[in-house]
C-alpha cells in the first residue's frame, strides 16, 4: 500500500510553475518569468486549481497510479484537446499505452484511468465528470455529475452536457414570439431576494448555473467571471475551445447585465457575496463586457428555460416561512368555497341579529306612545 503523503495525494501541493503550465495547454498563456518563480501556492486558484488537491489514485501495492504529478495531469488534457472528436475510451486506452513496455511499470486500473480523465475534463469544462458506472463518490456526496460516455468524444460531451433548450430573449417584446420574450429588468439580483425570498449561493459546476431550488429557497450561481472570460479569450491560433462562446457569452451575461445590472443595490449585493458567499472578486469587476448594450437582450438558448423558471418564480413565489405555508395550504378552491359558505352564514346571522334588534326597538317605542309617562 501507498504510505506517503503525497502518493496518496499527489496533486496536494501546487507550485507557481504546475499552475503556469496548466493555464498555458488552458488558455495559450505565457507567463512572465517572474510569476512562474518556484514558490508553494498555499491557497491555489479556486477553479480550476483547487480540484486537483483531491485527486486519490487506487491504493494498490500492485498497480501505478494514473496521475503521478501535474505534468501527467496537463498531459491528459493536452491528449483530450488534441483528440476531441474521438471516442473516450479509444483516447484513455492510446493515452495509458503510449510508451508502455510490458514488464516496463506496473498496470494502471481502469478506473483509475477513468477517473483522471473525469478530474482533466472538470478542470478543462467546470463541469463535474464521470464515466457510465462509476460515480467517483459524486452521488454519494449529492451530486449529479455528467456522464462522459465511453463511446463519446469530448465534444459530443460537451454539447450533451449543456444543451440548447428553446428560445428566450430578455429586452423589447416580440409579437411574433411573445411567450418567450421577457421584459428587461424583470429578472436581477434584487428582486429575488426581495420578492421571490431567495438566497444567493456559489457553484463550481458550470451545470448547475441559475439552478432553482424552491423547496430550500436557493438559486445556484456559477460565479467564476474570471475563468469564464478566459475561456472565451482563447487566441484563434490555440488548436481545441474547452467550451462553445455562445455558452459562455450567456453565463457572463445573465451575470453581468441581467442578475447584476449597474445600479447601487445591485452591486452591493455582489460585495456581499463576494465578502460572505466568497465568491470570485472579479465579479464585482467592471469591464468591457458592460459596453455592448445591444447583447443584453440576445436570445438565451442554454439558460433560457432556467431564466423562465425564474421569471415564474418571482410572478408565483413559493411560500416561505410558517405564516405563508399556512395560509397557501388553505388557499386551494376546496377553502374558498368553505370560506364562501361560512361568510354567508355569518351574513345571515347577523341580518337575523339585526332585524331581531329592530323589532324590540320598534316594541319599545311602540310601548311608549301607547303607554306615556305622566
Amino acid at each position: 500500500m501507498f504510505s506517503s503523503y503525497e502518493s496518496i495525494y499527489p496533486l496536494a501541493k501546487v507550485s507557481r510553475h504546475d499552475l503556469s503550465k496548466l493555464c498555458e495547454v488552458l488558455w495559450g498563456w505565457e507567463p512572465c518569468p517572474d510569476w512562474t518563480a518556484e514558490r508553494a501556492c498555499q491557497h491555489p486558484s479556486p477553479d480550476p486549481g483547487y480540484v486537483t488537491a483531491y485527486y486519490v489514485p487506487e491504493l494498490d501495492i500492485d498497480c501505478s497510479p494514473a496521475i503521478q504529478s501535474h505534468d501527467d495531469l496537463i498531459d491528459i488534457i493536452r491528449c483530450i484537446k488534441n483528440h476531441a472528436d474521438k471516442p473516450r475510451l479509444q483516447i484513455t486506452l492510446e493515452h495509458f499505452s503510449t510508451g508502455t513496455k510490458l514488464g516496463d511499470q506496473q498496470l494502471t486500473p481502469s478506473n483509475d484511468q477513468n477517473r483522471a480523465f473525469n478530474l482533466a475534463a472538470r478542470i478543462m469544462t467546470m463541469l463535474l465528470c464521470t464515466v457510465e458506472g462509476q460515480s467517483d463518490g459524486l452521488l454519494e456526496a449529492g451530486s449529479q455529475p455528467s456522464i462522459w460516455h465511453s463511446d463519446r468524444s469530448f465534444n459530443q460531451f460537451i454539447n450533451a452536457a449543456i444543451p440548447k433548450q428553446g428560445q428566450v430573449r430578455l429586452g423589447p417584446c416580440n409579437d411574433s414570439i411573445p411567450q418567450l420574450d421577457l421584459p428587461l429588468g424583470a429578472i436581477t439580483a434584487k428582486r429575488l431576494k426581495k420578492v421571490a425570498k431567495l438566497r444567493l449561493i456559489p457553484t463550481n459546476d458550470l451545470r448547475d448555473h441559475l439552478l432553482l431550488d424552491s423547496t430550500n429557497g436557493t438559486v445556484a450561481l456559477y460565479h467564476y467571471t474570471s475563468v469564464l472570460k478566459e475561456h472565451l479569450g482563447l487566441p484563434s491560433t490555440h488548436q481545441q475551445a474547452n467550451l462553445p462562446d455562445e455558452l459562455l457569452l450567456e453565463t457572463l451575461y445573465t451575470l453581468k447585465h441581467i442578475l447584476f445590472p449597474i445600479d447601487p443595490e445591485s452591486q452591493s449585493i455582489l460585495r456581499f457575496l463576494v465578502r460572505k458567499e466568497k465568491f470570485d472578486p472579479d465579479i464585482c469587476r467592471v469591464d468591457t463586457l458592460w459596453q455592448p448594450q445591444e447583447r443584453v437582450s440576445m436570445v438565451y438558448e442554454h439558460w433560457g428555460t432556467r431564466l423562465l423558471d425564474l421569471y415564474d418564480e418571482l410572478e408565483n413565489p413559493t411560500p416561505r416561512g410558517f405564516l405563508e405555508t399556512w395560509i397557501e395550504r388553505r388557499s386551494g378552491a376546496r377553502y374558498v368555497m368553505m370560506a364562501t359558505v361560512a361568510g354567508v352564514i355569518i351574513a345571515v346571522l347577523l341580518g337575523g341579529f339585526s332585524l331581531a334588534v329592530s323589532i324590540f326597538q320598534a316594541w319599545i317605542s311602540w310601548q311608549q306612545w301607547k303607554h306615556p309617562a305622566s
